[in-house]
């Protein structure tokens, strides 16, 4: 049968088109197929070793690129940086080593980049959820799922032309750790994904927080059959922490002169999943919350363990500090705030990277049990082996060879290379992946001030010519970073039975404009408004956190013992310790104003319950108490320190709000100390809505709300800008009004 012409040119143009997409996208379509089983990113991370291990791919998150280095022989060189969208946080490379992934926060993208030529460049950008934040790819690279941390969903992309095939919706509160498992068959319709729930969950019942086991960690499985959720994964609290207390505030047990009490501690901080054989990983920040508030009884370094076989709770979890407190060598450096892991892949070896402290440790597993061991030096077995890396590392990722590691830093913007054949690992380069802010400017200043705040030990200039740096003020042994309770900058959710009473750590994001000054007023702090300046968290690093602190008397070196909230010297002002001839407080302090980013609303403005609930809240005058650019009206109105007519129990009397929502009678309404009643009687000052709806389950200074509808459930809380006229009592009303509370981010106009 003749052809016709018609028929020869279509043929043609299938020919054309078809060498087109290969020669675009490489032979991706049939390396990946049936029965193919390829090495590739299985676990998110910030950092990834190319299948060949020739090179290794870094996020760079302050600077919108991503760094391609060229490890091949241990050249360690920064061969490239590539221009991606706004914070990359994660990055992932295919299994055949040919494209790179890289998941974009602000934008709520995915950037492509083809990485196997001579010039590698970005090929597409993929429209996912909101603030996008883990990678893993199935083991034959078909499909990439993404973890859409703030609209709570997963994005399922097909490799096989680059698209948004599936939004999973429903996955959990923040999800952002992935990892995928591999039964080895190169058949990607029956792996499971695995993903982490970032903050705590209260376990309900008659338990708030404040308690150290009210809270339970969550890791939530997808089929990659179906992509849905089939399950959830509780990560129980670990009975005994290894530490012992001096007293116990929610049993109403004052502290005596012996620490007799044993602590729990809830998993919370759940960054990073890592699968080794039949057990999955989850290294994270533990909370002990209930008081007396002291750092070695507070927080802790957990590594929890999943049973794969049974999707539950291996009953393994460690405490990674106590390994250290029960080394011999007096010389201690605690495994602060867990961040990452990666493993070996030919032995039970893994590392856990501490990103307050700054170091990698080293743990075996049992591959019968999943039990984790922390390592010791094996040249020197009175210490727990910990190499020092950068400053705050991220991520880890180990080639396939088993012969190096590397470690993001993202402080320091560089990655450390660790040879894993010395003995013991050792660091052998650290290689550049970003420019860091020219000295002397506003970004340098708050890039050290970021440097501060990630930090459990902390380098300060030398009070002399000629003399060392001043180290480890932040903290007693490196156990407390201002990070450990605010990750992000934010908040870890968690009530802490604090010396005035159950407080919910505060997020300290702001909606600062460097343009306007009315927009960049300081808050009373704490809920009680007790304090006026951020230098009186002084108090913090050094009661709390064991540390000397930052103020300094004459000599650059000597603790300040004037230091004191309300004091009538200002605190504000003080000499501090300086690093790189910025003062230390200064530097926090620029910080939390400017470089702290709130977390982006999947709402969308135009949503009409949205602005039916923004009327709401207007004709209700919620904003008598939430108006104004911080959506509080809490403010520090004078030059500290403060006059003594403005203070009340030492509280700044005239910034609280007495909305009912203080009932001494609830369980955990007790000082740290136990006597005499907690703060409250008064009111508090008003909590910031600013990305309220980023923080679930855990709402008022105590917790005793676990939904926004709880909230608007009390009666005199919503009818308090009105004069207790309820405009509020249609709980289709409240439906609404909670919509506009859930969308309120920096792009909402503050009301005023």
């Amino acid at each position: 049968m003749k052809k016709s012409k018609w028929f020869k040119l279509s043929y043609s143009m299938i020919v054309v088109l078809g060498l087109m997409l290969v020669q675009h996208y490489g032979d991706r379509f049939f390396a990946a197929g049936p029965g193919a089983h390829l090495s590739g990113s299985s676990s998110s991370g910030p950092i990834a070793v190319t299948p060949d291990n020739e090179s290794v791919w870094v996020a760079n998150p302050d600077n919108n690129s991503v760094s391609l280095i060229n490890v091949e022989n241990d050249a360690n060189q920064k061969v490239d940086e590539i221009r991606v969208g706004r914070e990359p946080q994660n990055l992932a490379v295919s299994p055949d080593g040919k494209f790179v992934y890289v998941s974009n926060s602000v934008d709520g993208t995915v950037t492509v980049i083809r990485a196997n030529e001579g010039n590698p460049h970005v090929i597409k950008s993929i429209r996912v959820g909101t603030e996008p934040y883990g990678l893993a790819f199935t083991p034959n690279g078909s499909k990439l799922y993404v973890a859409d941390a703030r609209s709570n969903s997963v994005s399922v992309i097909d490799t096989n032309g680059d698209r948004l095939i599936k939004t999973i919706p429903n996955v959990g509160f923040e999800p952002r750790g992935l990892a995928v498992t591999n039964d080895g068959d190169g058949d990607d319709n029956d792996e499971k994904v695995y993903v982490t729930q970032f903050l705590a969950l209260p376990v309900g019942g008659n338990k708030l927080d404040g308690e150290d086991d009210s809270k339970v960690g969550v890791v939530t499985v997808i089929s990659t059959a179906t992509d849905t959720v089939t399950g959830t994964v509780v990560l129980n609290p670990l009975a005994d922490t290894g530490f012992k207390a001096l007293g116990d505030a929610i049993a109403r047990i004052p502290p005596g002169t012996q620490a007799i009490f044993t602590t729990g501690a809830y998993p919370n901080q759940l960054n990073n999943i890592a699968i080794k054989g039949n057990f999955a990983f989850v290294p994270n920040t533990g909370a002990s919350p209930n008081g007396p508030v002291r750092f070695n009884v507070n927080t802790q370094s957990l590594l929890s363990v999943i049973n794969l076989a049974t999707n539950a709770d291996a009953g393994k979890t460690i405490n990674m500090h106590l390994a250290v407190a029960q080394q011999t060598n007096p010389s201690r450096l605690f495994i602060t705030q867990p961040w990452a892991m990666a493993f070996k892949h030919t032995v039970n070896e893994g590392f856990v990277v501490s990103a307050a402290s700054n170091i990698v440790v080293k743990v075996a597993i049992d591959p019968n049990t999943g039990a984790p061991t922390v390592q010791s030096d094996p040249l020197d077995s009175s210490r727990v082996l910990q190499v020092k890396v950068g400053k705050n590392p991220r991520g880890i990722a180990v080639n396939s060879r088993d012969t190096r590691a590397y470690v993001m830093n993202y402080v320091s913007r560089n990655v450390t290379v660790l040879d894993l054949t010395s003995v013991p690992e050792q660091v052998i380069a650290t290689v550049g992946s970003a420019a860091l802010p020219q000295p002397g400017t506003l970004e340098d200043k708050i890039h050290i001030g970021k440097e501060l705040y990630n930090t459990s030990i902390g380098e300060f200039d030398p009070p002399a010519a000629g003399q060392p740096a001043i180290v480890g003020r932040m903290s007693a042994a490196g156990w407390g970073a201002c990070s450990t309770c605010h990750p992000f900058g934010l908040s870890d959710n968690v009530v802490w039975i604090f010396a005035t009473g159950p407080r919910r750590t505060i997020p300290q994001h702001t909606d600062f404009d460097l343009t306007d000054p009315q927009r960049q007023t300081q808050r009373a702090l704490n809920w009680s408004a007790i304090f006026d300046e951020e230098e009186d968290f002084e108090l913090n690093i050094r009661g709390v956190s064991g540390g000397l602190g930052l103020i300094v008397l004459g000599d650059g070196i000597t603790q300040d013992p004037n230091v004191n909230a309300f004091l009538p010297l200002a605190n504000t002002g003080r000499r501090q310790l300086k690093v790189r001839g910025v003062g230390a407080w200064d530097a926090i302090k620029a910080f939390e104003q400017f470089g702290i980013r709130p977390p982006i609303s999947p709402l969308s403005k135009t949503n009409p319950d949205v602005n039916a609930g923004e009327a709401l809240f207007r004709q209700a005058n919620c904003q008598l108490c939430h108006g104004g650019p911080q959506w509080t009206s809490s403010k520090v109105r004078f030059t500290p320190p403060p006059d003594a007519t403005l203070l009340s129990n030492g509280q700044l009397i005239g910034e609280l709000k007495n909305v009912g929502t203080f009932d001494p009678t609830v369980k955990n309404e007790v000082r740290a100390n136990v006597s005499p009643a907690p703060l409250g009687a008064d009111g508090f000052a008003p909590a910031s809505l600013l990305s309220v709806f980023a923080f679930p389950k855990t709402f008022l200074h105590n917790g005793a709300a676990d939904s926004l509808d709880v909230v608007l459930a009390n009666v005199q809380h919503r009818s308090a800008g009105t004069g207790g006229v309820d405009t509020l009592s249609n709980p289709f009303d409240r439906a609404k009004l909670v919509r506009f509370l859930e969308s309120i981010d920096a792009s909402t106009p503050p009301i005023q």
